[in-house]
């Protein structure tokens, strides 16, 4: 190294295996035709026959009807979408996409001007509110520790809990009624006696009654919440652009040595149910005197226990909903709100 001036040292770079590349979405629209990005497939032409009809208008209803591969260019990493539609779409929900959309940065609420601490003030009251919540009724020797860990942090300030209003802060965290937002209207809670049949039948070894049998279970207060308005409410709610997909793809990987695409399953909506129930509602016949788009909404349901204290056994049983048109990377992001709860179910004690 001293025997050669600075001026003649190379700049190495670190070799392909170790550099890492940003996510990013497929190529956007618009797209081109299949034999144009790729030689190993080919695009079907229009099947018209050699006795063509001389109608000219069914030679253009003809054309019209006719499905189509489109794909878009590879991404970096190999991968492009592969449409099989009468026309090439006219909105791309990913076009929009930055990687903020893609990854649950704590920086995104600072840069948007949302408090992330709310409905605390500043981070040393959310810390101390932690501290209280969660660390039992009862304050132990080890609560001690950690209070004491807690003010003598670098970054606790005690100025920025003076004036803090408390009980403000706890209405926020739990309402005081009992009813809350079932018997708001706009909420669109519904409260709904349903009857449910449940088997029933004595234990083994112990002879059977003779009302052993199938008995009918009365759900009273159950609420729930009307899909039709849900799925209303949120294709309203759209906005332009959007990230919502109304038109199925499919997803490929494909290297510049291996000519064979590879199928990619990621997206509700790049599947083949949603590829083959889209298309079973084009292929079916069409409302009268309707020429609107027509086309198909994912419902993902899920449902798990909750539990509401840390002392008892009080607890709902939540059925949440997500609309598999959206990206699941989206979906799991708690600041996107892409989350819908339609219904609360009961437990038999």
């Amino acid at each position: 190294m001293d025997r050669r001036p600075w001026t003649l040292r190379r700049n190495r770079q670190l070799p392909l295996r170790f550099r890492d590349e940003l996510p990013q979405p497929p190529p956007f629209i618009p797209l081109v035709s299949h034999a144009a990005s790729t030689a190993s497939l080919s695009v079907p032409s229009a099947p018209l026959s050699d006795q063509q009809p001389s109608h000219p208008s069914l030679v253009s209803r003809a054309n019209s009807n006719l499905r189509r591969v489109f794909c878009t260019p590879r991404n970096v990493f190999g991968l492009l979408r592969r449409y099989n539609t009468i026309e090439i779409p006219s909105h791309d929900p990913e076009e929009h996409v930055v990687l903020q959309d893609l990854s649950n940065i704590p920086a995104e609420m600072a840069v948007s001007g949302s408090n992330p601490f709310y409905p605390f003030p500043n981070r040393s009251a959310f810390n101390l509110g932690e501290w209280h919540w969660n660390g039992g009724v009862q304050k132990s020797q080890g609560s001690f520790h950690e209070l004491t860990d807690l003010l003598s942090d670098p970054d606790f300030r005690l100025e920025d809990i003076r004036g803090v209003n408390w009980d403000h802060i706890n209405k926020k965290l739990g309402t005081e009624d009992d009813c809350g937002e079932w018997l708001d209207e706009d909420a669109g809670w519904e409260r709904t006696p349903v009857t449910i049949s449940v088997p029933y039948q004595s234990r083994r070894g112990i002879p059977s009654k003779p009302g052993a049998g199938p008995r009918n279970y009365v759900v009273d207060d159950f609420y729930h919440r009307s899909l039709v308005s849900i799925i209303r409410e949120k294709i309203v709610g759209l906005q332009d652009p959007h990230h919502f997909h109304f038109e199925p793809y499919e997803l490929h990987w494909q290297t510049e040595h291996r000519p064979r695409l590879i199928r990619v399953q990621g997206e509700l909506y790049t599947s083949p149910a949603f590829a083959e129930a889209h298309q079973e509602l084009q292929d079916s016949p069409k409302e009268a005197g309707c020429d609107l788009p027509r086309v198909i909404i994912a419902l993902m349901f899920w449902s798990d226990a909750t539990q509401l204290t840390t002392f008892g056994n009080a607890k709902l049983w939540p059925l949440y909903m997500f609309f598999g048109n959206e990206s699941k990377y989206l979906r799991c992001k708690p600041s996107s709100h892409l989350c819908e709860h339609v219904a609360y179910f009961q437990t038999v004690g």
